[in-house]
């Protein structure tokens, strides 16, 4: 399964919209066995989709999410975890893991709860 986090630097990016790197990771018996970046333009939703169906992507970790685009990415088969944020590294590592995200969420996003998207967006991995 391969999983896409929206970086900067090595923290996830803080803005959906405003991302313009994917940290993409293959996981495969709970543990990375590959990782590689992708360069994308900023604001064009159709071809960052065409890239994570070309990557094969299921799910997507990244910062504040607009309802819109998390609505899109779920109608297309993508898994959206959104409103995290932190090491894009230790994030990965805990959610390979099937570790709670609750430690990650935004200031201001409240625990287990849904922050405007319409789902929860902290927890363990399904399986």
């Amino acid at each position: 399964m391969k999983i896409a986090i929206t970086v900067w630097g090595n923290r996830i990016s803080p803005v959906f919209d405003s991302a313009q790197t994917l940290l993409v990771a293959e996981i495969c018996r709970d543990e990375v066995v590959s990782r590689q970046i992708e360069v994308f333009q900023a604001g064009l939703f159709s071809p960052f989709m065409e890239l994570l169906a070309d990557l094969e992507v299921r799910v997507l970790i990244c910062g504040a999410l607009s309802v819109e685009p998390a609505a899109m990415l779920e109608a297309n088969g993508i898994e959206v975890i959104p409103f995290i944020a932190g090491d894009a590294e230790v994030v990965l590592s805990f959610y390979v893991k099937g570790m709670d995200l609750v430690d990650f969420l935004m200031p201001g996003c409240p625990r287990n709860r849904c922050c405007g998207t319409g789902r929860c967006v902290a927890g363990e991995r399904k399986k």
